[in-house]
Parts: C-alpha cells; structure tokens; sequence
C-alpha cells in the first residue's frame, strides 16, 4: 500500500460519504443464554453488525453511571469519578459495562475510543466515520465481571475519544456509559464461597487487578525498545495469574500488515519493519510469553466505503488477547518486586497499549510455596524473503515474505493443603504474510495473504483436582487485495477486496463434550474513481457481508446463534439467521 495513498484517499474523501440515516432497531431479548442483537432492518445505512451482545442474568441489577451525555469534540480525556454501587455490595454474578453513542451526520475521522477505570481498560474500541446525511449510533458491551476486585473500590476513571472539531471536521460524538452490577445468588458465602477463595470454580471473579497502565490512558509505543510496564509486589498467596493485553496499531503502524523490510520500503512505496508484529511480554526482563497482533482495519482504514453500513471484525470493540501466566505464580508470590512489562516486536510508530494483571489467591493460605520448573521461550527470528524483479521505468513485480514459527513452555508447581498442583502451558505461534506486487506507470496491485494462529494447551495435575487438559486456538486471518489501475482516459480506479475472518475454539478434556467456538467473517469490495489530478469522481460497486457465529456445547442444552448480514450499495439487503451450527465439528478459521 503506498504511503502517501492513505492521506490522499482521506482528504478527498471526508465529507463526499452520503447515504440515508435511519434509526437504530430497539434490543434484542437474551434466549437460550444468548443474548442475540436487533435485527437490522432492509436498507438500513447506518451502523449493522451481527455481533453477539453480552448476555445478562435475569435479575434486576445495580446500574452505576461513569459518564451521561458527554459531548467528545476535544483532544483530550473526560475524566470521573466512581464508587461501587450503594446496597449492591459483591461478589457480583456479573458486571457488563454498556455504552452508548451517536455522532452528527457531517466530516470526521474514525477515533479511538477507550474507558479506564482505576489504570484499567473497561473497553478499547474505534468510532464509525459519519457521511454527509448519516449520524452514526452504536452501542458496545464487554463483560467486566474479572475486573470485580478494582470495582469494589471508589476509583478515578476517564472516557476518552480524541476528537477534532473546527470548520472542516465537524463531526461530534456523545456517548454515556454505564456498568450494569448483577448481584451473586443468596449462599454465595456458603460452600461455593470457599472455593471461589481458592480461585477453584470456573468463571468466577480474580480477587486482585493490577493494571500496567497509568493516568487512566494506553500507554503509547513507539519503538520495540519502548514498554509499558509496571513494579508489582504481589500477594504471595497466588494460585493464578493472568496477563489481558491490547495493542492497537497506529499512524505508519496502523497497516503494519502491509509493510515490508526496510530496504524495500522505497521500492514497495510502503511502510517498514516487515509485515509482522507481535506482543512481548517480559518478568524482570526475561521474555516469558508472546501475543499475538489482531488485524484490526478502523472504518477510514483503506476505503471508508467498505466499512459502510457494517465495519471491520472488533473494529468497534477490540477483544483482547488473554495470557496465561498461572506457572511463575511461585516466583511471583515470593513477596519481592516484580516488574511486568510489555512491548511490541517490529514496532515501527506506533501501539496504543493496554495490559491488566487478574490474579487468583488462595485466602485460606497467608503463602504457598512452590517453585517455577521450565520457561522456554525461543526468542523471535522471523524469516524474510522476497522474489522481486525490476523492470524499465521503475516497474517491481514479485512477492516479500515475512514467517514465524516458535512454540513457547511455562511450567511450574505449588504446594497447597490438598497437595502439589502442576500446571503447564504449551503454546504454539504460526504465522505468515506474503505479498504479490505488480508496481508499473499505471498499475499499483497487492494482494496480501496474512495467517495468524495460536494454539494454547494448558494443563493442571495434582492436589484435588482430576489431571485436566484444555485446548483452545485464536486464530486471525486476513486476505486483502489492493489494485490501482489508471484508464485509457486517465483516470483511476482503485479496487479493494477484504476478508477478516476471526475464530476461537476452546474445548476442556474433562468436560468431555463440552466446549464453545465463535467465528467473525467480514467480507468488503469497492472501487473509488479520480480524475488524472486525483479529484474524486465516485465510487461503485460496494458490496460486503457479516457472517457471525458462536456455537456453545455442555452438560445443558446447546446454544447456537448464526446470523449472516449482506450488504449492497452501502445499505441492508438481506439478514438471514440459520438454526444449525456446526463450528465445533469444524475448524473456525476455515
């Protein structure tokens, strides 16, 4: 992707974008312990996804709100103020943060949207684009219940949305935002409340969050050098411990997808530092742990047109990546500090990042003892190739390749009343970009076919529990085709064609048949016409579609939600829901 194509493509673009605003459907019921979205109605041109919502119990909860109303039309944060919800004190059975927003019809940039609360993400997300007739209304959930231990206390939080408003940009956004408090079942301090001491019943709340960050805001990356980090003195009662990373990709990095080693960079007309990134994480600077980097593509990434009505996989409501760092609990909880710190492999300018410790204790114990067995962690030496030929005139045709493999070990073991528990984490990093150029005086063409997967094996023997084994995969394709052409008569024509294709499977060997998968396929093409002096003319041909599936299987009745929404000309033209899944007889990212 040419660099300089990016600036170009906003400035002719913002504010030519118009369509039909209609309203928003009203919510949707939970059924089946899902929680299934509005349908969008048939022409409809503003914000369509079929994303899941989060499901909420049946019982009237405790509803706490951070901010109401606010109008977001400057660069900078809106700060508040939080305290636990009065006569609703915890444990809650879940905590959901809701926010709502809506922005005038007008010119504006996509923004990044996070909510901090305590040095905690509560939720990380983009904005949608307006158009010259449609204000954009959307609505993002995220189950906070982990983040229950911050919530008990009163806390400073802060909503942020960078936005520039003046004569040229003139799109305002409003939003509120509320955590909906639903209250534990009557005898939660009874038998389950003893073993939610010992971190013991799946699904239920870490009694301690330590977050990275600070100032309530990401902290902002701009060299692999750079980290965000954090000197921690932890309890030393633990028994789990987690690692919940975002790192959103920004200015030359937004489409780092697209880049390529940096002695092609002129060549290729691109960014540098190779198409591939991924997430360090480092105890006391010992690397321990990798992430991987979503594609995400914010809704004026490439082509606003594409992202209209329906946007990008997450590009809404990032979904972060969740290490396992449960097997250096012995070293952690030595009552010394530690220092936790996160960076960004190939980092090339630059990574909003956000990162959360949630950590499990044993309250029966004042300390355990044990002791960290194994930590194989292979450092990062992705393979780079590139088959590149040039021609008369400056013209490149060829490919640049860009692979890593490398598979990661953290053992460790505690030594609890019921006796030692072992646990394990195997994980398995594949992944691979590779780049087809034809680059002459009238045609710029790429096409980029990006696998991304991680396969995690965890597994638990000893003290009380059955030896268990639990596999899941993340997984993250992309396949982009880009393809600037220029007319007998002059002008371009610019054709892009995106697939983003997101799935997770878990699956747990002690629950037999038991487990759950979700699939997000988002499918975008559109042509943009300029006249030889890069005037934009129109666009045509815009077609997309979203097909969403998540499919849950265990001891209860099976849920199952697929919903596929189809796009034409920036509008609706069909939703269908299906009544079968079969996600977990197949892979997701196929």
């Amino acid at each position: 992707m040419r660099t300089q194509l990016k600036s170009a493509l906003c400035a002719v673009l913002l504010g030519m974008l118009g369509s039909l605003a209609l309203p928003l459907a009203a919510a949707g019921d939970a059924g089946g312990g899902l929680n299934v979205p509005p349908k969008p109605q048939i022409g409809q041109q503003n914000v369509a996804t079929a994303d899941l919502l989060v499901a909420h119990p049946p019982t009237r909860p405790c509803i706490v709100t951070l901010f109401q109303s606010d109008t977001f039309d400057v660069y900078a944060p809106l700060p508040f103020t939080y305290s636990p919800p009065a006569g609703c004190p915890g444990p809650w059975a879940k905590v959901v943060f809701v926010a709502h927003f809506n922005e005038n019809a007008g010119v504006q940039y996509d923004r990044s949207a996070y909510v901090f609360l305590g040095n905690a993400a509560l939720y990380f997300g983009t904005t949608p684009e307006p158009t010259s007739s449609v204000g954009p209304l959307w609505t993002v959930e995220r189950d906070v219940t982990d983040y229950s231990a911050l919530l008990a206390e009163p806390q400073s939080g802060a909503a942020t949305i960078f936005n520039i408003v003046n004569s040229t940009y003139t799109g305002v956004i409003h939003g509120s935002g509320y955590l909906y408090f639903y209250p534990a079942p009557h005898g939660e301090d009874g038998e389950e409340g003893a073993a939610r001491a010992d971190g013991r019943v799946r699904g239920t709340a870490p009694s301690a969050v330590y977050p990275l960050n600070s100032a309530n805001q990401p902290s902002y990356l701009d060299t692999p050098a750079q980290q965000l980090s954090q000197q921690i003195t932890f309890p030393t009662n633990m028994t789990h411990v987690y690692l919940e990373v975002t790192a959103q990709s920004q200015i030359g990095d937004e489409f780092w997808y697209t880049c390529v080693p940096d002695q092609y960079v002129q060549e290729l007309q691109s960014c540098g530092s190779s198409g591939y990134r991924q997430v360090v994480v480092e105890v006391d600077g010992r690397t321990v742990a990798y992430a991987p980097v979503s594609p995400w593509i914010f809704t004026g990434g490439i082509d606003p047109f594409l992202w209209q009505p329906t946007p990008g996989v997450q590009t809404l409501n990032f979904k972060p990546f969740r290490v396992d760092l449960t097997p250096l609990a012995a070293e952690l909880d030595n009552g010394k500090p530690h220092t936790i710190a996160v960076s960004v492999y190939n980092d090339g300018n630059y990574f909003s990042v956000a990162a959360s410790l949630l950590v499990y204790q044993d309250m029966r114990l004042s300390s355990i003892r044990g002791a960290v067995t194994e930590v194989d962690v292979p450092a990062l030496a992705p393979n780079v190739t590139a088959d590149l030929a040039s021609g008369a005139g400056g013209s490149v045709s060829g490919s640049v390749s860009v692979s890593s493999a490398v598979r990661t070990r953290l053992s460790g073991y505690l030594e609890l009343p019921d006796g030692l528990r072992s646990t394990s984490v195997e994980q398995d990093f594949q992944f691979a970009n590779r780049q087809n150029y034809t680059i002459n005086n009238t045609v710029y063409d790429q096409q980029i076919a990006l696998t991304s997967v991680v396969r995690t094996v965890t597994q638990v023997s000893g003290a009380d529990r059955r030896d268990e084994r639990r596999v899941s995969t993340w997984s993250f394709p992309l396949t982009l085709t880009y393809d600037q052409a220029q007319q007998v008569n002059g002008d371009y024509a610019i054709t892009t064609s995106v697939l983003q294709h997101f799935g997770e499977r878990t699956a747990a060997a002690w629950d037999g048949e038991a487990g759950q998968a979700l699939s997000d396929r988002v499918r975008a093409t559109d042509t943009l016409l300029f006249d030889p002096n890069f005037n934009f003319l129109g666009h045509s041909g815009m077609s997309g579609s979203q097909r969403y599936e998540f499919q849950r299987r265990g001891h209860g009745a099976p849920e199952c939600y697929a919903r596929t929404i189809v796009n034409s000309a920036n509008a609706v033209s069909a939703v269908m829901d299906a009544r079968r899944c079969d996600l977990l007889g197949a892979s997701p990212w196929h």
